[in-house]
């Protein structure tokens, strides 16, 4: 494999999806954990889960263009922001599995 660079739109959006994959994990445990906060977001838009959506989406696309105005190119290879991803999705699975089985026990 060749040492390959991304584009910036590239890097920028892989970052915001690893950012974004632990902020709504953190988003899914605050709801769950703050009554009032849960209302507030049923209230924005009738049911929280589509407040919550709305949230990541606008996050995710902000995060995005954010970070690619800010990132160099040449720093980043498929197999770095491959790993950012990875690890991201791995920590907030363990995260939501470990709130959820307090919840069961």
């Amino acid at each position: 494999m060749t040492n390959a660079s991304l584009n910036r739109l590239t890097v920028g959006f892989g970052l915001s999806v690893a950012l974004m994959s632990l902020l709504n994990t953190l988003l899914v445990i605050v709801k769950d954990t703050n009554p009032p906060i849960k209302d507030a977001m049923k209230a924005a838009s009738g049911h929280h889960w589509t407040t919550h959506g709305i949230i990541v989406i606008v996050l995710f696309i902000a995060l995005g263009y954010g970070f690619s105005m800010v990132v160099k190119e040449e720093d980043w290879t498929p197999l770095r922001i491959g790993k950012y991803i990875a690890w991201s999705i791995i920590l907030s699975g363990m995260a939501l599995v470990g709130f959820y089985l307090t919840h069961l026990l």
